[in-house]
């Protein structure tokens, strides 16, 4: 069970298999998926910009365009439709992100078995395989996140140039890619500083450091000449200066938020702990969100190999790196929730990648114990990976069933108004994406006023089941009627109704 110092050395699966067979998931979940997330919609219109007219619409459409841009590229160079560009890409970094997770097991001293274990845990994981049909850049920035972990890993054992290159062509790709990346790129070489087993720890830390905050300081000079080149009244990255602006608001903010939380939870002397109780809140928040992405089940057994002593049993350098990149994960999670108070199980996948790489040490321990232990393991990774077989949303087919209902039946050049993002754009019918996504989609937006609908050809709705009386409602007021609708076997999905538009 103690992993051999030269870890390297010890033979490794192929990794071709695991490639494969990620490639082979990836196709069977986007077969049995009839929708595309929300968000593909958002780099699919950024990839279309791109091709018509360059970076600068492209980058317009969504501020860190370098998914779009690959997407572009795909279709260009090999004719295939923008949506599997995008979903090639994915998918292919999906089966790197798999590769990578067992590559890097190996390199903490993982055997076969280890490795095998290893990658039916990946493999079959619920929170990534349901995502594995969404086009979005998590993927791509975890798999380069861990490819960047394994180059430190062996930077650690043997502090060579090449795995310093490694490091940090990964880790700055991975920052292209999403920009809390660059939490990585500041705070992981300064993990070296707490590890045993190396030599000059400063030196080698200060190596890999010295040129992220280079990189850094260059890549926001080139953005700041860019800004400048076309007009500083141009908003480059949207969503980061919100961000920075909620930051930078945060203390007026917490306390607002702590004052109205104490007023309605509180009482009497109690009311003075209300930023405590607020602070707990969020706390609570995230935990129930991480725990949630690991899923209960990995949850109970990294708990108890904690308690039992098991998660010791790595080598000790190799423990430190692992965690301080899960403290940097948390420390990047925790400043989220702190700003914008929600979290989504997709972005704490980020901390979880890191937790689970425990996890086929522990189970490999498990297995090695025999009787119902073995038992044990057989049930956990069978029942993750019948899970994930199952797995699919087909209750959302009517949506898909609508968009092409109006695709076939409606002359080309109609247009819609429509709150579903999926129908807005593969209806290929005109639409107003500007005041769509100012109103973000929302129903209650989108009916409040006539002008939003009322020079329209077709109203294309989503009706959720807690709309269906402002819905009825909109209808009545304004002498509509639906003349076709589309709903799902579960009625808690809701349905799609269609509504020509006379004049009004």
């Amino acid at each position: 069970m103690h992993p051999n110092a030269t870890s390297t050395y010890l033979p490794h699966l192929d990794y071709r298999w695991v490639f494969g067979a990620s490639l082979i998931l990836s196709a069977w979940l986007i077969a049995m998926d009839p929708l595309i997330n929300r968000d593909a919609i958002i780099y699919l219109r950024a990839a279309d910009a791109y091709l018509q007219h360059g970076f600068a619409a492209s980058q317009q459409e969504f501020g860190r365009p370098l998914l779009s841009i690959c997407i572009a590229l795909i279709h260009k160079w090999t004719g295939l439709p923008i949506l599997w560009a995008g979903q090639i890409l994915t998918t292919l970094f999906y089966a790197v992100l798999c590769t990578g997770f067992v590559a890097v097991i190996h390199v903490l001293g993982g055997d076969r078995r280890v490795q095998l274990i290893g990658a039916v845990v990946v493999l079959s994981h619920p929170m990534l395989n349901h995502l594995r049909s969404s086009i979005m850049r998590d993927p791509i920035y975890w798999a380069l996140l861990l490819l960047a972990f394994r180059e430190l890993l062996l930077y650690l054992r043997n502090p060579a140039l090449k795995y310093q290159i490694r490091w940090f062509s990964y880790i700055v790709l991975a920052s292209l890619f999403r920009f809390e990346g660059l939490f990585f790129a500041a705070l992981a070489p300064l993990a070296l500083l707490f590890t045993r087993n190396l030599d000059q720890r400063l030196r080698h830390s200060l190596q890999l450091l010295v040129p992220q905050l280079v990189a850094i300081v260059a890549a926001g000079g080139g953005i700041l000449l860019y800004h400048r080149s076309i007009g500083d009244n141009t908003t480059l990255f949207p969503a980061i200066e919100r961000y920075l602006d909620r930051l930078q608001a945060f203390p007026d903010h917490f306390t607002t938020l702590s004052r109205n939380a104490g007023e309605a939870m509180l009482e009497f002397t109690a009311l003075e702990d209300a930023s405590i109780a607020v602070i707990a809140g969020l706390s609570a928040i995230l935990a129930i969100n991480i725990c949630r992405a690991i899923t209960w089940p990995w949850m109970i057994v990294l708990i108890w190999g904690r308690l039992s002593g098991m998660l010791g049993r790595l080598r000790r350098d190799d423990v430190t790196l692992l965690r301080a990149h899960a403290l940097i994960a948390l420390l990047y999670l925790a400043l989220f929730m702190l700003i914008n108070r929600f979290m989504l199980e997709r972005y704490s996948m980020q901390l979880v990648l890191f937790l689970l790489l425990y996890l086929p040490f522990l189970l490999n321990t498990l297995w090695g114990a025999g009787g119902w232990r073995k038992a044990i393991v057989l049930v956990l990774l069978v029942g993750m990976s019948l899970d994930t077989v199952v797995t699919g949303d087909r209750d959302k087919l009517f949506v898909r069933d609508a968009t092409e209902w109006v695709r076939e039946n409606t002359a080309t050049d109609v247009s819609i108004a429509s709150n579903e993002k999926y129908i807005a754009y593969f209806s290929e019918r005109t639409f107003d994406w500007s005041t769509a996504l100012g109103q973000e989609f929302k129903l209650d937006a989108l009916v409040a006023k006539k002008r939003n609908w009322q020079s329209k050809d077709y109203l294309v709705i989503y009706v959720r089941n807690r709309h269906e009386q402002q819905w009825a409602n909109f209808l009545t007021a304004n002498q509509l009627r639906e003349t076709k609708t589309f709903a799902s076997d579960n009625p808690k999905k809701g349905r799609v109704a269609i509504v020509p538009v006379a004049d009004q």
